[in-house]
């Protein structure tokens, strides 16, 4: 199943990829229905979804809180702390947010 989204942001690392998309094709007043954040572990092709919690800007850097960690992040790099105490993982922001084919193919397959 494909559908219309728009990549919004898009941090890579050698282990892992986080982004967060917005679906274009679901009307809702619920940004909720609208927009995921998504944690891809490029060693088991596994992807899941990170669960918003909150988010913050302040002076050029930004912050999300999720149930599994924290993400903070700026125009070139990112850092996700994981909640159970696992080491930081340091990315890189990808600028545009333009996801490969196999990161689609699994965004694809996990909304099927």
């Amino acid at each position: 199943m494909t559908f219309p989204y728009r990549p919004l942001f898009l941090f890579e690392a050698d282990t892992a990829t986080i982004f967060e998309i917005k679906r274009l094709d679901i009307q809702s007043t619920n940004p909720g229905h609208l927009y995921f954040w998504l944690y891809f572990d490029h060693a088991s092709g596994r992807l899941s979804q990170l669960d918003f919690e909150s988010m913050s800007t302040e002076a050029g850097e930004h912050l999300r809180e999720f149930s599994q960690g924290q993400l903070r992040f700026n125009a070139t790099d990112a850092t996700f702390t994981p909640a159970e105490g696992d080491p930081a993982l340091t990315l890189r922001t990808i600028t545009p947010p333009t996801l490969p084919a196999a990161l689609e193919t699994a965004l694809f397959a996990f909304f099927a």
